[in-house]
Order: structure tokens, then sequence, then C-alpha cells
């Protein structure tokens, strides 16, 4: 192994998993992705607010653009553990290109309505939820074993601080020529992803003896990845209080546009919330990349679960747009830090044969139901306001962490020194290859 401290690429000192080629181009290509994600999201919000003045058609583009998470995510993840990663990753990427030019045609030709929105919200959300799982389980076979930690937090850089880059050009894109550009922007974004996925080295084969696909088959090998997290509680504890993070902390995408409206702001102050967040995740993130030790791992682990219950709490009660954004910083660095520590232990524990259908349901459940969150949230909004849709989900996820902390000795023991008191259980010969 390669020692990445004496590299002269100043990168690949501060993240050695830099230091392979084909991680750097996944890297590549998920900031590019995640870029012309945040930026499709800043667009069709706004576009959606300013067609009907309502928070609850904000909440079902946002809807569309996540539910495919529950039904796609899944069967990618059977997908993911059958064929080359990387093929799956790109042909997936090129959709949501095709879709995002699609978005692009009808609102710069004049003729846009919020179906046509809630439409290319569904197909790019199909696209991104059989593309994750795949990226998700290339990363462990493209770094070293001591640099998975380095990896997965570059990963969430990429998906979460990208909420930084895609709004601040978006935004200005957005005051000075409208959606239909920020869409073109998408779609450039999606291509050069899609470039940085066809120059990667990296295939992986079908396991030997994989026996042909059938929808008998299909479900069973999703059912496979189900029982593994079952069969090994330490997976099955991360997984659930991630359940709980995205379900109170993270869902509030469709309350932002009207919570910069109730500030008196317009676009440029629901950019900077948007850019506060993608702030917030960048330093978080860069942060916890370099954390030497598991017992700091766990400690980390707990101040961001503790964070991510205050930040809703500032949003919530924030007078002014400078505290508003405030919190959007402490929410973007508390909330990505965390969902980046728990994958990296969901990654550590699962082995790679079930990599690929562990990550997708891990996908499902962490984005999936916040689709049915955020629905639900932008209705709420327009009936008792966006404040106490913010507050109270934020006092629910502290009391759900701190009763877990008391309740669970694997918990304490995870926050206290990155590892955990139930011993890893062997893979049972069910789900073997």
């Amino acid at each position: 192994m390669a020692d990445t401290r004496r590299s002269r690429n100043p990168f690949v000192r501060e993240f050695p998993a830099l230091a392979s080629r084909d991680f750097s181009l996944l890297f590549g290509n998920s900031m590019f992705s995640a870029a012309a994600n945040w930026a499709l999201l800043l667009a069709r919000g706004w576009l959606v607010f300013d067609l009907t003045k309502s928070s609850s058609a904000v909440g079902l583009v946002t809807f569309a653009g996540m539910a495919p998470f529950i039904f796609a995510a899944p069967v990618s993840g059977v997908l993911a553990d059958r064929m080359d990663r990387r093929a799956l990753s790109l042909w997936s990427g090129l959709i949501a290109f095709a879709g995002t030019v699609g978005l692009a045609i009808v609102t710069l030709g004049g003729f846009v309505e919020v179906w046509h929105v809630v439409v290319f919200a569904l197909l790019g959300g199909i696209a991104r939820a059989v593309q994750t799982p795949a990226q998700q389980a290339m990363i462990p076979a493209l770094v070293e074993k001591d640099q998975l930690l380095s990896g997965m937090a570059l990963s969430s850089v990429s998906v979460h601080g990208s909420r930084l880059a895609g709004p601040l050009v978006g935004g200005i894109l957005l005051e000075v020529w409208g959606a239909g550009s920020v869409f073109v922007l998408s779609a450039a974004l999606y291509l050069g992803g899609a470039v940085c996925l066809w120059r990667m080295r990296y295939r992986n084969s079908a396991p030997p003896g994989t026996s042909r696909l059938s929808v008998a088959r299909l479900l069973s090998e999703m059912g496979e990845g189900a029982r593994y997290i079952g069969h090994d509680r330490r997976v099955g504890l991360v997984v659930m209080l991630v359940v709980f993070h995205c379900a109170l902390t993270m869902a509030f995408d469709s309350l932002i546009p009207e919570l910069a409206h109730d500030l008196g702001g317009g676009g440029q102050l629901y950019s900077g919330l948007l850019m506060g967040l993608g702030a917030g995740a960048i330093t978080g993130t860069v942060g916890i990349a370099k954390i030497p030790s598991l017992a700091r791992q766990g400690n980390a682990l707990a101040v961001c679960g503790a964070l991510s219950g205050l930040s809703m709490l500032t949003l919530g009660f924030a007078p002014t747009p400078a505290l508003a954004i405030a919190g959007a910083v402490i929410a973007g660095g508390s909330q990505a830090s965390y969902m980046a520590l728990s994958a990296t232990f969901v990654q550590e524990m699962t082995p790679d044969v079930l990599r690929g259908r562990v990550m997708s349901l891990y996908v499902m459940l962490a984005a999936g139901h916040m689709a049915f969150v955020n629905l639900g949230m932008g209705a709420l909004a327009d009936i008792v306001g966006v404040r106490v849709l913010l507050v109270i989900p934020g006092l629910l996820w502290t009391a759900v962490f701190v009763a877990g902390v008391f309740a669970l000795g694997d918990l304490r023991q995870l926050l206290r020194s990155g590892t955990f008191r139930t011993a890893a259980p062997p893979v049972p010969a069910a789900i073997q290859a």
C-alpha cells in the first residue's frame, strides 16, 4: 500500500482515498451529479412555488423526486450485486441527463405546467434511486480498508457539499434568466458525471453461479438483504437510527421556500438557505474525514446527533435571515456528518456479496420515506405554518436520540468507543454467494 502521507499532492495527503484513480473519478461523478440534483431541487421548488404559491405543490414535486427510492432502490441493489456497478451507474446518469433536457425544453418553451415538473422529477428520482446503491457499493472496492472513512466522507462531501455549488450558480441563473437556465446547467452537470464514469477502469462481474434473474429470484435476493440487516444487530441499530434521523431532521426540503418567504426574502434567501446547508456539509464532512480513531468516530456521531436536533430548533425559531442561514449551516454540517459516519459503519460491517442489497435498503429507508414526510410537511405548512414543522421534529429527534442512549447498551458503546458491545455474527450460509 502506498504511503499517501508522502504524496506530492496535498489533497491526497489530506484525503488518502483520492490516491485511487478510479475513486477520484467516482468522486467527480458524485460531485457533478449531486450538484445537478441540488440545482434541480432549487429551480423546481422555486418554479412550482412561483406558479402555485403553495407548499403543498412543492411537497408533491419533492415527493415525486424521492418516492422512487422506495420501489427502485431495492431492485437496483440486487442488480448492483449481479452486474457491473459502473455500467449500471453510467446508464442511470444518462437517463437523468435526458430527463433534465426534457424539463429544460418545456420550461424554456414557455409551456411548463406543474404536472410536467412532477413527471420529470419522478424520472430523475428513478435514475438516482438506481444509481446511488451502485455508487455506494463501489467505494470499498476502490479504496484501501483503512481509507474507507475518507472515501465515505468524500462521498458525503460530494452529495451534501454540492448544495453550495449547485444553488450558488443556480441561484444566480434563477434570478437572471429563470428556472429554464438552471435546468440547462443541471443537464450539463449530469453529462460531466457520465464522462467520469465512462473513464473508470473498474469493472465487477456477477458472482460465480449466479442464476438467471426472475421475479421470484429478485424478491428472494431483496429479502436476503433485509434478513441480513435483521440478522446483524449492529447494522440494524445504525439503520434504525438513520430512519429516525432522516424523518425528523432531514425531511424539510418542501418547507424551505415558505421559510424564505416568511422571513421576508425571495429567491436569493432561498438560495442562501440551500447554500448554508451545503457550506455546513462541506465543513462537517471534511472534518470527519480526518478522524483517526474509532473512538473519535463514535464521539463525533454523538455530537452530530445532538446538533442535528439543535439545528432544527435554530431554523424554527430564527427571527432573521442571518440566524436562519446560521441554522442551515449547523443543519448541513451535523446531518451530513451523521449520515457519512453511519454509512461508514454499515459499509464496514457488510460483506461485499451483500453490499449492494444492504446499501440499497439503507438508501431506501434513509431517503424513500422522506418523500412521504416532505409531502405531508408541505401540506401541513399551508395549514399550520412552517415554524412549528421545524421545531417539533427537532424536539422529537432529540428525545429519540437521548432515549436510545439510555436504553441501548450497543448505542452507548458505539458513541463512546466507535465499536459495538455485540460481536459480529457469521454470515448465514443461506445468504452466502
